[in-house]
């Protein structure tokens, strides 16, 4: 079986307080309200103030090839809150980058650290893959810790170019392997 047969198989799964699901068309609203705030995408892709471009970028980035792409739904809002894939998928090597993203309103309360545990968990256990690499902006100290508290390490730092701005920033690699993964570390 492929990683791609397993990705189709969780393109639904939820943790105690996430729903995991593809996106659709009708998350639009949601989505316009994370990407036209400037604070929820610092570190992502430039922001769209205007709603129709707001639709392009989700079916374009989102939903156009949505396997390995979920949308993070609040189970108790029933709103879609933010995002969570797996990137640069290498079938050969078994190994994938994790990029994600929140609302502002939801940061803090451990959600991204949640839906990054559940994301390892299943790249580990049920899709096969051996290692899972996380970047981070080295101003992005949130994210460096939601990348810690799921059990990556500091690989390096590097200077590179922003794929969307192409200016020159500081990044943090993270990786974790699966001969590091710990299941215990994610049971509460």
């Amino acid at each position: 079986m492929t990683i791609w047969k397993d990705l189709a198989a969780f393109a639904t799964f939820e943790s105690d307080r996430l729903l995991f699901r593809p996106f659709v068309f009708e998350d639009v609203n949601d989505f316009h309200a994370i990407v036209s705030n400037p604070s929820n995408l610092a570190f992502i892709f430039p922001g769209s103030k205007e709603v129709g471009e707001s639709q392009e970028i989700l079916v374009q980035l989102f939903m156009k090839a949505p396997l390995g792409i979920w949308a993070l739904e609040d189970k108790k809002t029933r709103q879609m809150i933010g995002a969570i894939r797996l990137e640069k998928i290498d079938e050969t090597r078994r190994l994938a980058e994790i990029g994600y993203f929140l609302h502002q309103d939801f940061w803090g309360q451990g959600l991204m650290t949640e839906a990054l545990k559940n994301l390892v968990y299943l790249s580990f256990e049920e899709l096969g893959l051996q290692q899972l690499v996380l970047i981070a902006h080295l101003e992005n100290i949130a994210s460096q810790q939601v990348a810690q508290k799921a059990g990556f390490k500091l690989i390096r730092r590097y200077r590179g170019s922003d794929r969307y701005s192409h200016k020159m920033r500081d990044y943090c690699q993270f990786a974790l392997h699966k001969k590091e993964f710990r299941l215990e570390m994610y049971e509460e």
